[in-house]
């Protein structure tokens, strides 16, 4: 375990321990010499090495390794985490990258929090954009996943640990590299991987985000049997698990969840675009998101115009809950407000799943019976029963 006390390289000071995976241990660091607090990702070639997931660990030239990261360091895009240095500590290799004040796209997935459309098409948007610069870079990814995904405090999605991504897959097999829920069919078979196989892994965040599981498997099944069906079985759209999703978003994810790789999207920039077609319908084709004036109902969407809004109603509850605590007035209020806005935005689902959410978490503050209760269940019931939504 790293000594906080020590600095590293005589220019970073730990400050706190964030977390450790698979692949390494995260601290945020104070940067001495710019004044900015950092993230170090230390890589845990300890851990590795007991897990056999390393056979050439030991004999991986460091060198070879800070080339890996100024490759890396040319990805220059918002949505990809910068890395700003990289470096050895007590024979340990780290990277020195931008920290990000927020969590991960799998900590709001495990915590049982179902995504609105909106933020959906939002994050899938975001990957898209910085799987684009990336592999424009000639950079590919390898390892997309929701732990991989960091949303900040402004509701955007970055692309994290590109760089450990592919060192991991330098230093053991193919077959055993990447996370095995998100791994496309041909990295199973031994390759290395490709743009195309960033954009398998992509499928299977944005039908996880959908749907709440993965397409494949769940985390307590064996490996060897996830493999399988990620070579043999055919995706089940997202929308025959969960109604509500528009049908341009099934047919995109199951695009990209296409067994040869020559039948997925060309590229990443291409799946953006086809999420923003389905983000943007106009006013005067929704109908209010009720019906079109004949009586008929309107197939699930999400309307553009209330996207602004929705993410600065995001990011003042952030701030109100920081500074007054999840139980004032105001953040009830602007969660209430978040709520009506998803379901404006044509998600009735997420405006119910919301409302639901602060239903429970009133429940817990103020008791059964309290009125912000009964308005925020008040509010499921109304929402649930709009179209789309059951």
């Amino acid at each position: 375990m790293l000594d906080p006390s020590r600095m590293i390289d005589g220019r970073y000071k730990p400050l706190k321990h964030r977390g450790s995976g698979a692949m390494g241990d995260v601290w945020t660091a104070d940067d001495t010499k710019l004044g900015r607090t950092v993230a170090l990702k230390f890589l845990a070639s300890e851990r590795l090495g007991r897990k056999n997931l390393a056979t050439e660990f030991a004999h991986w030239p460091v060198d070879t390794f800070k080339r890996e990261a100024m490759a890396m360091a040319r990805v220059n895009h918002r949505n990809v985490a910068h890395i700003y240095d990289i470096g050895e500590h007590d024979e340990t290799l780290y990277i020195v990258m931008e920290f990000i004040e927020g969590g991960s796209l799998a900590d709001r997935l495990e915590a049982g929090k179902d995504l609105t459309l909106e933020q959906t098409v939002r994050w899938t948007g975001h990957i898209c954009e910085g799987l684009g610069a990336a592999h424009y870079a000639d950079v590919i990814h390898r390892d997309i996943k929701p732990s991989n995904i960091m949303i900040n405090d402004q509701g955007d999605a970055k692309i994290v640990d590109f760089g450990l991504a592919r060192f991991a897959d330098a230093s053991h097999s193919y077959i055993g590299a990447g996370t095995p829920l998100y791994k496309a069919p041909e990295r199973w078979k031994g390759e290395s991987g490709s743009v195309l196989s960033d954009l398998y892994s992509l499928g299977c965040v944005m039908y996880e985000m959908l749907t709440g599981r993965p397409p494949f498997g769940t985390r307590s099944d064996d490996m060897y049997a996830v493999m399988r069906m990620h070579l043999d079985d055919p995706p089940v759209p997202p929308g025959a698990h969960r109604p509500g999703i528009p049908a341009e978003l099934d047919e995109i994810v199951l695009n990209l969840l296409a067994k040869e790789q020559t039948q997925r999207p060309a590229s990443a920039r291409a799946v953006a675009h086809a999420v923003e077609l389905v983000e943007y319908i106009p006013d005067e084709d929704i109908g209010g998101g009720l019906g079109n004036g004949a009586g008929q109902l309107v197939a699930p969407y999400v309307n553009a115009n209330f996207v602004l809004q929705i993410r600065a109603v995001e990011r003042r509850i952030i701030e109100l809950d920081r500074t007054l605590g999840p139980r004032h007035e105001s953040v009830i209020d602007a969660r209430t407000e978040l709520a009506e806005l998803t379901g404006r935005s044509g998600d009735a689902r997420g405006a119910a799943a919301l409302y639901d959410r602060l239903g429970r978490d009133c429940q817990h503050y103020f008791g059964p019976y309290d009125v912000h209760v009964l308005d925020a269940f008040e509010g499921v019931a109304r929402w649930i029963s709009r179209p789309g939504a059951a």
